[in-house]
């Protein structure tokens, strides 16, 4: 298979997404639908994230995942903070 694709790219489209939803400048009819198209990718990424194959390591990747939203939640920023603490 040949990637025809930038994850980088893809992201920097969902954020633009993003940032229409929460525009201050805007009104509640149009940021709510920026959200409405947020939740659409969400939906439709998680339905073909079912669909794939589950692999050696995924379990930890997504846990470190889960790790790192935890530390950005209790206030950490610094991601090589979060790594010695991980490989303790």
């Amino acid at each position: 298979m040949i990637i025809d694709w930038q994850v980088r790219d893809i992201v920097n489209e969902i954020n633009k997404i993003s940032r229409a939803a929460n525009d201050p400048y805007m009104d509640g009819f149009n940021t709510w639908g920026a959200k409405q198209d947020l939740y659409q990718i969400l939906w439709h990424v998680e339905s073909q994230l079912k669909k794939c194959s589950t692999y050696a390591g995924e379990d930890d990747y997504v846990k470190e995942h889960e790790k790192r939203l935890t530390f950005e939640a209790l206030g950490g920023k610094n991601g090589l903070r979060m790594q010695k603490i991980t490989n303790r």
